[in-house]
């Protein structure tokens, strides 16, 4: 068997050769699901009870994996990587009742093969360009990072949870190992409930994206009842306002919010809270302009996945493959 450092080293080269040959692109978030299915894993979801997943493997060449309908969209992410991470790994058939977040920082007590799974989840899903893309773009210092809203904030745009994106800051010494620590124990609901309140939030399982024009150009992967909170700033004293662009009836504006006016000229901020009415492929697409003519100084467009976890049986785009080479057979 080998040593705990040469496991961290072969996991977190695994990782990174599966994130080179699947490049994100415009996501914020790698594609675990897609990168799977391109891989040739067989993978199956399932409401399982007592158990997260489970990576099977039988021989050299029979391999698999069984991930939970019952956990939520970063939850069940992290779990895939995690069983991929087994597979890659070479371990043998592995049954896991739960996952550790904290990749290499887990504690020793934690059988060595979950130790390394676990490490190449946190690789993979979180590693130190997708978290230095995310920072660059809203203007994230380590400093900000001690605060648990942009922590958040990250988590929603790398699609793991706030815990798991904890320790992969320290992983990536953006925060030490005692703050991670400290930091993990936020209570997300109150975090998003700072962003919208009570009574926007309706499933309490959702979460509130704070967007910007920094979110402009990226795909999000999110669920289907998650809340957008779009920040914008009006130029109201040169008449250019923000305004949402007619996308269709599935996109439904809850409430605007305007903040104060503190000086005669100065920007007015306002929040648009909206969500879609249904799961599927959705654009937000503002535009900062003039309404008389249309002269146009900023948009926003964000691409957004809302199909959320999988729900049951073979990936969702497997059996969408599936169905249109029936349909073109």
């Amino acid at each position: 068997m080998t040593n705990r450092r040469e496991q961290l080293l072969r996991a977190t080269s695994e990782a990174a050769a599966v994130f080179s040959r699947f490049p994100v692109r415009t996501r914020t978030s790698f594609d675990v699901v897609g990168a799977m299915t391109e891989l040739g894993i067989p993978l199956l979801f399932r409401p399982l009870t007592g158990l997260w997943g489970a990576s099977i493997t039988v021989g050299q060449n029979l391999r698999g994996v069984l991930v939970t309908t019952k956990l939520s969209l970063a939850v069940q992410r992290f779990t895939l990587a995690h069983e991929l991470g087994h597979v890659l790994l070479g371990h043998e058939t592995s049954f896991d009742e739960t996952i550790g977040f904290a990749g290499r920082y887990g504690p020793k007590s934690r059988p060595i093969a979950e130790w390394a799974a676990d490490t190449f989840a946190s690789e993979l899903l979180a590693p130190k360009s997708l978290m230095l893309a995310a920072s660059k773009a809203h203007g994230w210092t380590r400093q900000a990072f001690m605060d648990p809203t942009n922590v958040y904030q990250l988590a929603l745009r790398l699609g793991v949870s706030f815990q798991a994106t904890c320790w992969a800051l320290a992983a990536h010494s953006v925060l030490s190992e005692e703050t991670a620590r400290s930091l993990q124990d936020e209570t997300v609901k109150e975090l998003k409930l700072a962003l919208a309140g009570a009574s926007l939030i309706e499933n309490p399982w959702a979460d509130v994206w704070k967007l910007t024009q920094s979110d402009s150009g990226v795909v999000l992967e999110a669920g289907p009842d998650d809340l957008f909170a779009v920040h914008l700033e009006d130029d109201a004293s040169a008449g250019y306002l923000w305004q949402l662009l007619d996308v269709g009836s599935n996109t439904n504006v809850v409430e605007e919010r305007t903040s104060d006016v503190k000086s005669y000229g100065a920007a007015t901020a306002r929040v648009v809270f909206l969500r879609f009415n249904s799961p599927g492929l959705h654009r937000l697409v503002f535009k900062h302009q003039r309404p008389w003519n249309k002269q146009t100084l900023a948009h926003i467009d964000i691409s957004i996945d809302n199909y959320g976890k999988e729900v049951g049986g073979y990936p969702r785009r497997f059996r969408e493959r599936a169905l249109a080479a029936a349909v073109g057979a």
